[in-house]
Parts: C-alpha cells; structure tokens; sequence
C-alpha cells in the first residue's frame, strides 16, 4: 500500500485584496505523516498565511490545499486573542483547564499527606492520585506520570492546534 500524504496543496495563490502581487504565488506542497517542515522568510512573506491556509482558517485562495484522510490540522496565533479582564496566567490556564485542575487537585493531596489531619483516609488520597496520575497519561500520552505538575504546560501547544498530528510547533518570530 501506498504511503498517504498528510498534506497536499497544488497551484494554490494568495493575493491580498489591493496588493501589487501575490503574497504566496503558484505553491505546490505535499508531505507525508510525521515530516518535519519548517516555514523560514523575513516577516510579511506568508508564513502566517500558509499556516492559516493549511489550517482551513483563510480559504480564499485559488488552487488547492487539503489534509490527508485521517489528517487534523490546528493553529496556534502567533497573537492570540485573550480576555482582557483576565492576567495572562488566568488566559493560558483557560486553555489547559482540565489538566491545571488536575494539577491543583494533584497539589491540595500532596499538601494534605504532608501535614493530615488525624481523620485523614490515606487509601483514597492515594487512590485519587493515582486516578489522576492515570488521566494525565491519557492527556498527555507519552509523558512521564511522575512530572503531573510540569505536564500541563507542554500541552498548551496541543490544546491549541486540536492534537494535530501535523503542525505542533509554535510559531516564534524574531524581528530585526
């Protein structure tokens, strides 16, 4: 059988109402399943507006761009819109609530294990930490279940590009 490309796009052109020229012009693209791409130019060149493109965010554009069958694509701003009422920590934490609630579930057990109370029931602080050991695995397949309270970081990425088995990485641009 033949290997299936996770993205394919074929003569696709971009072109900003008013501008001179396409920003992207005639692109054809195809890769398979675990590729590493990387998206390099000096900013205003596209970049953004591939990832858009290939995320199904823009669609208007000429020429074809379409993930491969079992293929999810997300995409994580380079400025996301947050709630302005709330810190950055309150935003990030909105994004990763499950697994920060984990976290701070996993922590008040650890706090109460340090110092118990005289009525406290070890088996079932023990068993809810072990729950809780077993869904953060389930979050975060492949990750270590002894480092629950730095887990939730790394999921901020995934959480934001759908668990997106193509683009994971978040964009950093440096400007000159």
């Amino acid at each position: 059988m033949a290997a299936q490309y996770a993205f394919v796009m074929k003569g696709m052109t971009k072109t900003f109402p008013g501008a001179q020229k396409p920003v992207l012009n005639n692109i054809h693209l195809q890769f398979y399943q675990d590729a590493k791409i990387g998206i390099v130019g000096p900013n205003g060149t596209g970049k953004s507006t591939l990832m858009k493109i290939m995320a199904g965010i823009d669609t208007d554009f000429t020429g074809e761009a379409w993930p491969g069958e079992y293929i999810t694509v997300g995409y994580l701003a380079q400025e996301p819109e947050l709630d302005p009422t709330k810190t950055v920590k309150e935003n990030v934490m909105d994004g990763v609530r499950e697994t920060a609630d984990m976290v701070e579930r996993f922590n008040e057990i650890s706090m109460i294990m340090a110092d118990p109370p005289e009525d406290v029931d070890f088996d079932a602080l023990m068993e809810e930490m072990g729950t809780l050991q077993e869904r953060s695995t389930r979050l975060m397949p492949g990750r270590s279940t002894t480092s629950l309270r730095s887990q939730w970081t790394r999921c901020v990425a995934r959480r934001a590009t759908g668990q997106s088995k193509i683009c994971r990485a978040v964009k950093n641009v440096v400007s000159h």
